[in-house]
């Protein structure tokens, strides 16, 4: 906790310092690379939506120069044999072997279950090397929502375990968070809630619905970025994809959906 008090402070300094007109060390906008190890698994990018946020964001597809169009493909999203959206997939390659996976929601208002309600993503994930290093990063294109938070786990919005009440860890979340918004910083913070880490899958925190019951809809997801390496190259696969609805109290009403995808080999 005391680590974490620093960075606050930090980070509290670091803004006064840009307001005072001196040289803040703010990261620059992008590709952020997340972490392999430890406790940290997910990185905060724009949890909250905000217009001036730009950290882990890109302008442009695929996010860097140099890369070369591989491979795109789009296909149906369906459940209970409904056609819910749709997913577009793309691969990236740099001539130094480096590749870049992006991915997309489209979602349509069509209701799926019983509940008679359009299908809501709160999570995509994307298998990937769990040896090689990964980078992410998010381009709004159609979405009016952006890249909430991203991570090396297959623990999704509210399948991490409960929150420990004696979890000081709680305590500062929210300030440092704010701090840095106001330095355009990515923050891979503890928090109170901690998913189990899984190298071999990306998390990327969204917030995806045609049709959302209560406050503004994104019918589509930002576009999703993997940077990474590939030494065997890519494949589609059945399962590289998996979506998640789970903003629901029950776990019972989550629903998930395997797609297929581009795949780093």
């Amino acid at each position: 906790m005391k680590n974490c008090r620093s960075s606050v402070r930090l980070t509290a300094g670091t803004l006064l310092l840009a307001l005072a007109g001196g040289t803040a060390q703010a990261a620059p906008p992008g590709f952020v690379v997340l972490s392999a190890d430890g406790d940290k698994v997910m990185t905060r990018c724009n949890p909250r939506n905000l217009a001036f946020q730009s950290r882990c964001a890109v302008s442009s597809l695929p996010g860097e120069s140099g890369y070369a169009l591989l491979a795109t493909r789009s296909s149906d999203i369906v459940k209970n044999d409904v056609v819910i959206g749709r997913l577009v997939d793309k691969v990236w390659k740099h001539p130094d072997g480096r590749y870049i996976f992006g991915a997309q929601v489209q979602l349509n208002a069509n209701p799926f279950d019983l509940t008679g309600l359009a299908f809501n993503a709160n999570d995509l994930f994307r298998q990937v090397r769990a040896d090689q290093p990964v980078a992410v990063a998010y381009q709004l294109g159609t979405a009016t929502k952006a890249l909430k938070k991203a991570g090396r786990t297959l623990q999704g919005l509210h399948e991490e375990p409960p929150e420990d009440e004696d979890d000081e860890d709680a305590v500062g979340v929210l300030s440092v968070d704010s701090a840095a918004d106001a330095g355009n910083e990515p923050i891979d913070f503890v928090g109170p809630r901690r998913p189990a880490r899984d190298n071999g899958w990306v998390d990327f925190r969204i917030d995806a619905n045609a049709a959302e019951p209560s406050g503004p809809s994104s019918a589509h997801s930002p576009w999703l970025l993997v940077r990474t390496k590939a030494p065997a190259g890519y494949s589609l696969q059945p399962f590289a994809i998996r979506l998640l609805s789970s903003d629901f109290p029950d776990a019972s009403q989550f629903t998930e959906i395997y797609l297929p995808g581009y795949q780093p080999d």
